[in-house]
């Protein structure tokens, strides 16, 4: 197959990391085995993708550069780079984390330096030894909390929540989706940082411009139109639909019960889209099977907001 990487996945949602992962793979359009092995996600892939730079649930990880079965086996050249080593114990048992990133920086021939490494080595013990260059980039979720935006609103998406339901729509960098819900701007937001284009419609004026300030406050040039989801009829074709609709009385539906304005946003998602899919939060199960009379479920998600609110991470194709 070609390149082995490691991914250290999140602990926020038990399902939710790993179908990331495998949904930015899909969405690239690379070759890849995918196995899970815990809290570890194992990918073999026949190029390089953007996965480490994008995901929302990760932790860390990167391409593997050794396995081997005890740290004194470990063999690589750096050249003349500097490096750290941080040890990851999987295995369950207690070991001297000390002790094995001593031994694997003897084993590694280049400079050490733990405070400003040009390259970050991971020791992942799994019972083999996995060395990994960690390519995890901070995707810097909290420089764009909606506290932190010049327009905030107690609806809004947060950016992890925002980026992940982006990935989960197998998009790539080019491609071109729409928010038709888009409140103000956490998906258009955090699709535009990874290349993707993106458009919003909001039909409430409030929203609308608040969506324009945050997108301008971050640099971003996406498009945002006020109106109607129907809108979106005469904007073209999408590569993907990704939202989170109006679903409680703080939301605007302009006076249409939520029931009609969902199964008429589904028959024109429909019409908009081109071959891909749609990522969207729906409030209850009894939408799950509205949107199915126009779209096939690819897979759902429960995510528990407190003890009365369940959400239901969808997508469709």
């Amino acid at each position: 197959m070609g390149m082995k990487y490691l991914a250290v996945l999140s602990k926020e949602h038990e399902e939710l990391p790993f179908a990331e992962v495998r949904a930015i793979l899909e969405g690239e359009g690379i070759n890849f085995n995918l196995e899970r092995q815990g809290n570890l996600a194992i990918i073999e892939m026949d190029r390089e993708s953007k996965l480490f730079t994008r995901a929302a649930m990760l932790r860390e990880g990167g391409r593997v550069l050794q396995i081997v079965d005890d740290p004194e086996e470990i063999n690589i050249d750096l050249g003349e780079r500097t490096f750290s080593v941080r040890y990851r114990n999987f295995t369950g048992r207690d070991k001297d984390a000390r002790e094995v990133e001593s031994i694997t920086g003897s084993r590694i021939r280049g400079k050490v330096n733990l405070k400003n490494p040009d390259l970050e080595i991971l020791l992942i013990d799994t019972g083999r030894y996995y060395l990994v260059l960690n390519e995890r980039v901070d995707p810097g979720f909290y420089s764009r909390i909606n506290e932190k935006r010049p327009f905030r609103t107690n609806l809004a998406l947060q950016p992890k929540m925002a980026r992940l339901l982006v990935n989960l729509g197998r998009v790539k960098e080019g491609d071109r989706i729409l928010d038709p819900f888009c409140g103000g701007g956490s998906i258009l937001i955090e699709a535009s940082l990874m290349g993707i284009r993106a458009d919003g419609i909001d039909i409430g004026k409030k929203m609308y411009h608040g969506a324009r300030l945050n997108l301008s406050y971050f640099g971003i040039d996406s498009k945002v139109y006020l109106g109607d989801v129907s809108l979106a009829l005469s904007l073209g074709r999408y590569d993907a639909i990704i939202t989170d609709p109006p679903y409680g009385r703080g939301s605007s539906t302009n006076r249409e019960s939520i029931e009609k304005l969902y199964k008429r946003s589904f028959e024109i998602f429909r019409r908009v889209l081109n071959d891909g899919h749609v990522s969207i939060i729906l409030p209850e199960e009894k939408y799950v099977d509205l949107a199915l009379e126009n779209f096939t479920l690819k897979e759902k998600y429960s995510l528990r907001v407190h003890r009365s609110l369940v959400r239901h991470i969808t997508v469709l194709a």
